[in-house]
């Protein structure tokens, strides 16, 4: 169980992540690729991902364990690039850098020669670090880093929604089903007794796309707190295209619509973007999809949110 204590002054600082977090979806993604979880939603990702990771990311994932500890100096805080990220990893101080690696090696992981230069702050291995940090983001996640972004701001919303709706002590109430606020401590399904005073500094949400299961935090309760937890999924097939039968019956741009709004709940606007069809278009297909009954239409706050019913996923799947 980790167990978050806030003060008032804490309630008063709680802020969501303004966009997904690079470093964060990398360490995430990373398990995805190696643990079976979440087949449902990554599987077809997880698929392409394996054949996909460069040489250099194999150099990352040893220090990023399957299970357990990973060290905190990979998830700098509060990154909106890749580059500033990486940017951020190679500018870890050798002290921080040492003890992680030392973490490491007391939770049992194998600490490789590559890992125990790196401790030592030699510079040719931070290069390499910051190296793998930047093939794995390409190859990896880049491609589907749209998607991403577009699934991490639906949880935003959400947040946000009930964050001015009923203030901190709605959001954190309804923020995770992990997640248990009774005040004045948030209480987290953990792996392990974890203690975090957030002593005024406030909480920093980090939704993630490739996240699955419980929540997590920093090892370091020095380093500025942060809580990364996994959004809403339904599937990860938007890179999908519909397959000939769904085409047949539906033509290639209602089919495309159709297969999108089943992957993510998504506005007229963003639908559009997804499907690369203009306004006019998306909207007259997702009529048509609504009156066949194989979508549905609800207002959210000052949108109109499309959502595929058990129908339409029925018709997908003998597509």
């Amino acid at each position: 169980m980790l167990k978050i204590h806030f003060t008032d002054a804490d309630l008063a600082k709680v802020t969501i992540a303004e966009d997904a977090d690079p470093m964060w979806e990398l360490l995430m993604s990373s398990y995805r690729i190696r643990r079976p979880e979440g087949e449902p939603f990554f599987g077809r990702w997880r698929k392409g991902s394996r054949t996909a990771v460069p040489e250099s990311g194999r150099l990352l994932m040893s220090a990023v364990p399957p299970y357990g500890y990973c060290p905190d100096f990979l998830t700098p805080a509060g990154h909106a690039t890749i580059g500033d990220g990486v940017s951020s990893v190679l500018a870890t101080p050798a002290k921080a850098l040492a003890g992680d690696v030392a973490e490491l090696a007391a939770q049992g992981t194998r600490v490789t020669p590559w890992l125990r230069r790196l401790a030592g702050g030699e510079t040719r291995e931070l290069h390499r670090l910051g190296t793998a940090l930047h093939d794995y983001y390409r190859q990896c996640l880049a491609p589907d880093w749209a998607t991403v972004r577009h699934a991490v701001a639906r949880d935003r919303r959400r947040l946000q929604a009930n964050l001015d709706r009923g203030g901190p002590q709605l959001l954190l109430s309804t923020l995770h089903p992990d997640v248990t606020w009774t005040p004045p401590v948030l209480r987290v399904r953990f792996p392990i007794e974890q203690e975090l005073h957030l002593d005024g500094r406030g909480l920093r949400l980090v939704p993630t796309f490739f996240a699955h299961g419980m929540p997590t935090t920093y090892k370091d309760p020095a380093l500025p707190p942060v809580l990364v937890y996994s959004i809403g999924h339904q599937r990860f097939d938007s890179d999908a295209e519909p397959g000939p039968s769904l085409v047949a019956l539906l033509g290639q741009t209602r089919a495309r619509v159709l297969v999108t709004v089943a992957t993510t709940r998504c506005n007229t606007s963003e639908l559009a973007a997804l499907t690369g069809v203009s306004l006019a278009t998306a909207s007259q297909q997702a009529s048509v999809l609504r009156a066949s009954g194989l979508i549905t239409t609800a207002r959210s706050g000052k949108s109109q949110i499309h959502e595929v019913t058990p129908l339409g996923l029925g018709v997908i799947r003998a597509g």
